[in-house]
């Protein structure tokens, strides 16, 4: 297995007591020169609208080039972090296929979605991990926390955000896994969609996470939650039925869609694209198969 694909415990992350912020800025592959040229621009983030599926848009600040590239190198760094089993994304080798494939073999479910989930991951719960966690002293936590937040907040569209969001909050997702375990039902959390099965999900269980995602400073959206005994059930774009795995009709239909305009197209560029989308759709059936068998 290749190094970059090994995980290891908190205490042998890297960034863990990096004392001097000469060391920090060696990790990252950065220089004085370049953090200080950081500093001193105007703006580090561009604002973008991106359509969400349900309707309306969702507001994205993405990272100029070089923030993004010393972004991301942070995020290899801290996705090296052995994620405990309830954490199917962000993951290396874990997908959204998985995340449903541990709960094909249950009658009940409940899926939660957290509302919100990057503008309420606060800089001072970053502070918290990179001082606590991954005790570093305060000057270096303070640029940690300067090139991964904007306005206190961690901005969705930064490479770093995922990842950080779970490591900043993992005393949360820890007690609601303890929460989970206490009721006999299975857990997983992929970024903000939360998935609890079993026999039976009570009532209790349901309000002692949401209590304990208040606690932490989220919410969750209402219109987005979902309780269904018995199958079928989506969790994470992926149907489960009868303990099985099945691709979901509206990809089905797409897919058809796409063919159907394949035909009509001339070869270049556009062609390409459409193709790809085909592949992507035949891929995504056949590892759901695989799952499934």
């Amino acid at each position: 297995m290749a190094r970059r694909d090994k995980s290891y415990a908190i205490d042998q992350c890297a960034l863990y007591r990096c004392g001097t912020k000469k060391k920090l800025l060696r990790l990252l592959q950065t220089t004085p020169t370049k953090l200080a040229e950081l500093k001193a621009a105007e703006s580090l983030y561009f604002r973008m609208e991106k359509a969400k599926k349900s309707g309306g848009v969702r507001i994205v600040y993405a990272p100029r080039y070089d923030l993004k590239r010393i972004q991301a190198r942070l995020s290899e760094l801290l996705m090296r972090v052995e994620a405990p089993p309830y954490l199917m994304s962000p993951v290396r080798g874990r997908s959204n296929i998985d995340n449903a494939a541990v709960h094909r073999d249950a009658p009940a479910h409940r899926l939660i979605d957290i509302e919100d989930f990057y503008p309420s991951c606060t800089a001072a719960k970053a502070a918290w991990f990179f001082g606590k966690v991954l005790r570093c002293p305060p000057d270096v936590v303070a640029i940690l926390v300067w090139l991964t937040t904007r306005e206190g907040t961690l901005p969705q569209g930064s490479p770093a955000s995922p990842i950080l969001a779970f490591l900043s909050y993992r005393d949360m997702w820890d007690e609601i896994a303890a929460i989970a375990a206490r009721d006999a039902n299975r857990l997983t959390v992929y970024v903000d969609d939360v998935t609890l099965s079993g026999g039976t999900v009570l009532g209790r269980t349901l309000w002692d996470i949401k209590q304990t995602l208040q606690k932490h400073g989220h919410r969750t959206k209402a219109s987005k939650e979902e309780s269904r005994l018995g199958t079928p059930v989506a969790v994470t774009g992926v149907i489960l039925r009868d303990g099985a795995l099945l691709l979901p009709n509206v990809q089905h239909q797409k897919r058809h869609q796409l063919r159907k305009a394949l035909e009509q197209m001339p070869e270049g560029p556009d062609r390409l694209k459409v193709e790809a989308a085909v592949a992507g759709h035949d891929e995504t059936e056949r590892q759901i198969a695989k799952r499934s068998g």
